[in-house]
């Protein structure tokens, strides 16, 4: 079978992993979509490989997967489905119209508009409404807190959600597949504590935690995805989810990354795909 990974990092712990445990028998192949030099796959020699792991949400490598799937290609994750949760406020629409226990959010065109309007009630967390590296994530806690952001992110649309009390630790719950691993982490809303993230099994949660994680994956038609969780007044809510997280230091996650993709290459499981696309 032939593998692409396409990411401008081949060599990301995750991905170099499940490299190893295919490359005695299969092929596996690298592509950057920012590249210039990559070629059309239309063009690529070859053709089309047998399925590609999409590593990368830059808007170019989206356009490359998408004519990849046009090809007839298993892209994993579809590109609709990883383009769906960049938009936070399109991430809480769908989860809370599916009955998910998603945290509650508002949208604002620019954080300055935010400003001018201000929220209805402090605390507040404030995001970018497009997700990306280096993006804003942070605790408001009254007036002059949201003009020192607005001092730096003025026309960044935003999203806002209320501040829920809870412990300063994130439940981060990756899914593979039907594998979820998971672990501890500070948030970075919290004080940083030395440490990282902490070790934290499936087993571990209720399993009511696991049946809304899972159910994030049939919602928003991901195979590999990450969910945030804090636990409040004892009961999960969701406040982000992304596609193809980087699973560090997760025993067994290698392995399940690679056994998805050659189940997908074989024919055996069909990426999922949105179903407004």
């Amino acid at each position: 079978m032939r593998i692409c990974l396409l990411t401008p990092a081949p060599d990301h712990p995750l991905l170099a992993a499940a490299t190893a445990l295919l490359t005695p028998r299969h092929q596996v192949e690298w592509q950057d979509p920012d590249d210039p030099g990559t070629p059309d796959p239309a063009l690529a020699p070859g053709g089309p490989a047998d399925v590609y792991l999409l590593k990368t949400r830059t808007p170019r490598a989206l356009a490359h997967a998408r004519r990849l799937e046009e090809l007839g290609a298993p892209v994993l994750n579809s590109a609709a489905a990883t383009e769906l949760v960049q938009d936070r406020t399109a991430m809480a629409e769908t989860a809370l119209r599916a009955g998910l226990p998603f945290v509650a959010t508002d949208t604002a065109p620019t954080l300055a508009h935010l400003l001018a309007q201000g929220p209805p009630a402090y605390p507040v967390v404030v995001k970018s409404r497009h997700s990306r590296r280096h993006d804003l994530v942070a605790r408001a806690d009254d007036a002059a807190a949201l003009r020192a952001l607005a001092g730096r992110w003025a026309d960044e649309p935003v999203v806002v959600q209320p501040f829920s009390a809870n412990s300063g630790w994130d439940h981060k719950l990756w899914v593979v597949g039907d594998r979820v691993f998971a672990g501890l982490r500070r948030s970075e809303l919290a004080t940083p504590v030395p440490g990282g993230t902490r070790p934290l099994t499936a087993d571990d949660l209720p399993a009511s935690w696991l049946d809304a994680v899972r159910s994030v994956g049939e919602v928003f038609a991901l195979d590999v995805y990450g969910v945030d969780l804090l636990e409040v007044a004892g009961r999960p809510l969701i406040v982000d989810v992304n596609a193809f997280p980087g699973i560090r230091g997760r025993e067994g996650a290698p392995e399940a990354l690679a056994g998805l993709a050659l189940r997908t290459a074989e024919g055996a499981h069909a990426p999922r795909v949105p179903a407004t696309v």
